[in-house]
């Protein structure tokens, strides 16, 4: 008997979900035994049983950078309690946008096998190879120990996001609807490009659809969307917005279920700047139920967007929050501070730009800059953020103006970087 378990933090539910999903409509695991647990104090006796009463177990981590000292500490209490068990046909897997920018650096925390990149086709093929106890070498998307050196088996070629499920209806793991995936900008700190590729493919309004309507079947209650840009949707080329594909994704959405629990373009998705316009923005107002539109500005320096490739500038942010506040819709605003290369002018800008915003009625979201691997960043330094800005936030934050984690992903930034 054979059995897996994916390993549940607060930060893996949509690639879980997604991943189940691929499981659910494949004929090869229609038995599998799949168990989520959840990564606290009670994960390595839970497991530990399994194991004992398994031919063969297979364990998935699913997670980001942000996770990483998280997932190193529950790894090394894992593996003692495997090997002091004896439990050699227990296999630890990981996945997602971490391993998958550091495949080595992640097998030696003590990982057996990476999937590199997407994983609903190479992460069954993965489970149905190692269930078999079938070779690695001419599986594509793998990274893996072999005789104490790391070997990697080639790129995996890009999936078709309409052949898989968005969630997993049978084991009631839901998600917020993946609509679109990849993206061409290419911005110097993010792994999205690098992660999922630099042609943004689209989920069919068929497919979101026929998983919505079944899923609601089995009590899925509201509605969210996942993509790099809402309001590229549809887009061929991921950057000029197709309304009228929009409008007809968001009007589907409404014949099944009502206005008030459909969001777009607010969390966990966001908007690019320039793409935002008054008839956007009345897609939004007329079919979702969203009181804001998240958009990302990251600085308020023109040379450093310009460095980062964001492809938009300061006059797109100020024009995008002026649409939005004129739709009724209250913009949230990405900054990252702390960027490589930052100079005081910098800075001053940034600051100019946040008050600006803030006096409009915009709320700031801020983050600090953390290297991501597989980013042309990767090797920077961890972010800082100044005394000045920080008192400009605090400010902001008693006036309900501002957001964010900043001081926890700056510690976290210098803690992986340490």
């Amino acid at each position: 008997m054979s059995a897996l378990v994916f390993v549940r933090t607060p930060y893996n539910a949509n690639s879980v979900a997604a991943l189940t999903g691929a499981l659910e409509v494949d004929p090869r695991f229609s038995d599998l035994a799949v168990c989520f647990l959840w990564d606290d104090t009670d994960l390595v006796r839970q497991v530990g049983e399994l194991a004992g009463g398994d031919e063969r177990l297979v364990v998935a981590f699913s997670f980001a950078t942000a996770n990483v000292p998280q997932v190193a500490e529950t790894l090394e209490h894992l593996c003692r309690s495997l090997h002091n068990n004896g439990l050699a046909d227990g296999t630890l897997v990981a996945g997602g946008p971490h391993p998958s920018g550091d495949p080595e650096g992640t097998l030696e925390m003590g990982f057996d096998v990476v999937v590199v990149g997407e994983g609903e086709r190479t992460f069954p093929d993965l489970l149905a190879r190692l269930f078999a106890g079938g070779s690695l070498i001419d599986l594509p998307g793998l990274a893996f120990w072999d005789g104490g050196r790391v070997m990697r088996s080639g790129r995996v070629s890009m999936v078709d996001i309409d052949d898989f499920p968005p969630f997993a209806i049978r084991h009631a793991r839901f998600a917020p609807v993946e609509i679109s995936r990849g993206c061409p900008y290419a911005c110097a700190f993010c792994q999205t490009p690098f992660f999922m590729g630099g042609r943004m493919r689209h989920r069919s309004v068929e497919a979101v659809a026929h998983w919505v309507k079944e899923a609601m079947g089995a009590g899925y209650s509201y509605l969210r969307f996942v993509t790099p840009d809402a309001f590229a949707y549809g887009s061929p080329n991921g950057r000029t917005p197709n309304l009228e594909a929009i409008e007809r994704l968001l009007f589907e959405m409404n014949q099944l279920m009502e206005r008030e629990l459909i969001y777009f373009g607010s969390f966990p998705s966001e908007v690019r700047p320039e793409n935002v316009s008054a008839e956007a923005l009345a897609l939004v107002t007329r079919y979702a139920a969203n009181d804001n539109i998240v958009f990302g500005a990251q600085t308020g320096s023109p040379r450093l967007l310009k460095e980062l490739r964001r492809g938009h500038s300061v006059e797109d942010v100020y024009r995008a929050a002026e649409l939005t506040l004129q739709a009724g819709l209250r913009p949230i605003v990405d900054f990252i501070f702390g960027l490589p290369g930052e100079t005081e002018e910098d800075q001053r800008l940034s600051l100019e730009l946040i008050e600006d915003l803030a006096a409009m009625g915009a709320t700031i979201h801020s983050h600090a800059f953390m290297p991501l691997p597989g980013t042309p960043l990767a090797d920077a330094p961890p972010g800082r953020v100044t005394p000045e800005l920080e008192s400009v936030l605090g400010r902001l934050s008693k006036d309900g103006l501002h957001i964010g984690q900043w001081r926890k992903q700056e510690e976290l930034a210098a803690m992986i970087c340490r």
